[in-house]
């Protein structure tokens, strides 16, 4: 019985010691899968940054000349505004001069309406 008892408890040694060897192996297999991923991840992350600024850059480029062109245009229209606020001053400035002239010259009696 003795013979048999060791040999059962080689059996189970040998088995214990297997199952170890496969839930190493298990373990190592998951630890290079997880550095994989990792690997896979980063460089996916890196490519997807450089395309990111490729296209800001671009579109930075595509900006950059259309700020130039609304610049130029607000002053056009800045311009040609001041030019009618002084064509404007030219025309009406006998007219205002001589209402000025007439309210002075012929003063209305009474009280103001704001005044009561």
């Amino acid at each position: 019985m003795s013979s048999s008892q060791s040999n059962g408890i080689a059996t189970l040694l040998k088995a214990e010691k297997e199952a170890q060897e496969i839930v190493s192996e298990a373990r190592k297999y998951r630890q290079d899968k997880l550095k994989q991923a990792k690997k896979d991840a980063s460089t996916e992350i890196a490519q997807y940054k450089a395309q990111k600024d490729a296209e800001l850059k671009q579109n930075s480029k595509q900006n950059e000349g259309g700020l130039d062109a609304l610049e130029a245009e607000a002053e056009t229209s800045i311009q040609q505004q001041l030019n009618d606020i002084d064509q404007v001053t030219k025309d009406k400035k006998q007219q205002v001069a001589d209402l000025l002239i007439k309210a002075v010259m012929n003063p209305v009696g009474g009280m103001h309406v704001n005044a009561a």
